[in-house]
């Protein structure tokens, strides 16, 4: 089965449909914007060693006999600063940009900022009542995260408003002629957080762009343009995969007879497991970036060149059933759950408890605050982002009732 990951069909309901690509066999085709056709992995297991074996598998292309990242010649300079990034660097630079940037995202320091989460939250709804919004993408699954990043990162107030106005081509869009046109402006961004970099090295303060610019692993810190990148990342990573995991998961909830009254009588524990089962379940991010052949090889029954790029497609290894019991089905009392929606291996998720803190509180804020919440209207009805690779939705029209 080939499968196109954009389709509405597709994202609409993808759970039967990758319950067949699984059972085919380790191995998917698809055509993506950019890279063209590419090789998918689908089994959990093979997922796994993917992201996992470094010895075997790069991510950087040029460890695997590319000129350059991604194995994409043509970048302007802007992205090709951008691109040598935590997520796309091979050790020992992944591992020292990794320690540098880890502290502010270990999991007793995110659970001191669920409080300013849940007030976030309180506010957004707040927002969207007095203005008569029933749609919560725009109005809570988006600006939610964002408030959470800026928070974290510790922007000046002018930076911060500048920021929001040029980025938005690529957080508000999944139109690709906007998100290049986005991704062409990338010049002016760095401009702007140059001077805040150089502020910062004048004048520290509290938020994790003042300590990245402080920052010392090894007697070395970041130069500008890592700074550059890591600021980028930090800042598109870390609230994307929860906007699309908090609209796909709420409309999941709201889809799926008694998963609202489930999630309404849990403790925080609780919901936190049922986080992990709405990741593997919705997989908002639906696949990994490339990972490139180092060596000629053997990998799960086909014959693989130095260079050659593969995914990991993570939907279908969280509908794997070698390794998930009725992985067709929500069960938010899961345990285990090994699901791969935040990846795997040393590239797993920096901002992973970031993310599930996220939803945990906002599911809280948002099933506790409106008992009679419910999708306004058919939920078939509503569309689906299409981008490839991202399972979110467009608009998610709400009865929010009290």
């Amino acid at each position: 089965m080939t499968l196109t990951l954009s389709s509405q069909a597709y994202l609409a309901a993808p759970h039967e449909m990758l319950a067949a690509i699984v059972a085919e066999g380790p191995y998917n085709q698809t055509k993506i914007p950019i890279f063209g056709k590419i090789q998918l992995l689908t089994r959990h297991a093979a997922i796994h060693a993917l992201l996992k074996d470094k010895d075997l598998f790069a991510v950087d292309a040029r460890h695997a006999g590319h000129k350059a990242p991604f194995a994409l010649p043509l970048l302007p300079k802007s992205l090709k600063i951008m691109a040598n990034n935590l997520l796309s660097l091979d050790d020992p630079d992944h591992a020292r940009l990794r320690r540098l940037a880890d502290a502010p995202f270990r999991r007793a320091a995110i659970q001191a900022q669920r409080p300013k989460i849940v007030a976030y939250a309180h506010q957004l709804l707040s927002q969207m009542e007095a203005e008569g919004n029933t749609d919560l993408v725009s109005g809570f699954c988006r600006p939610l995260p964002l408030k959470v990043i800026y928070g974290l990162l510790g922007f000046r107030p002018e930076t911060e408003a500048k920021l929001d106005r040029s980025l938005s081509n690529l957080t508000a869009s999944d139109a690709p002629l906007t998100m290049l046109w986005g991704l062409m402006r990338l010049g002016g961004i760095q401009n702007l957080l140059r001077e805040e970099f150089r502020a910062l090295h004048e004048s520290p303060r509290e938020g994790l762009v003042s300590d990245l610019v402080h920052a010392e692993a090894d007697g070395q810190k970041m130069s500008e343009d890592e700074l550059l990148a890591m600021v980028f990342v930090l800042f598109v990573a870390g609230h994307e995969t929860t906007t699309h995991l908090l609209s796909s998961g709420v409309w999941t909830l709201l889809s799926q007879p008694g998963a609202a009254e489930q999630v309404r009588a849990m403790d925080e524990e609780a919901r936190l497991i049922a986080v992990d089962e709405l990741m593997r379940y919705c997989t908002p991010v639906q696949m990994t970036k490339p990972r490139f052949v180092r060596q000629d090889m053997e990998f799960e029954g086909r014959a693989l060149k130095r260079g050659d790029r593969l995914f990991g497609f993570l939907a279908a290894g969280n509908m794997d059933p070698s390794e998930f019991d009725t992985p067709d089905q929500l069960d938010l009392a899961r345990r285990p759950n090994r699901h791969v929606g935040f990846g795997s291996g040393a590239h797993l998720c920096l901002g992973i408890h970031l993310a599930r803190t996220e939803a945990e509180a906002a599911l809280d804020v948002l099933f506790t605050r409106y008992p009679a919440l419910a999708i306004e209207g058919d939920p078939a009805a509503c569309k689906w982002i299409s981008r490839a690779g991202l399972r979110g939705l467009k608009r998610l029209p709400l009865r929010l009732g009290t």
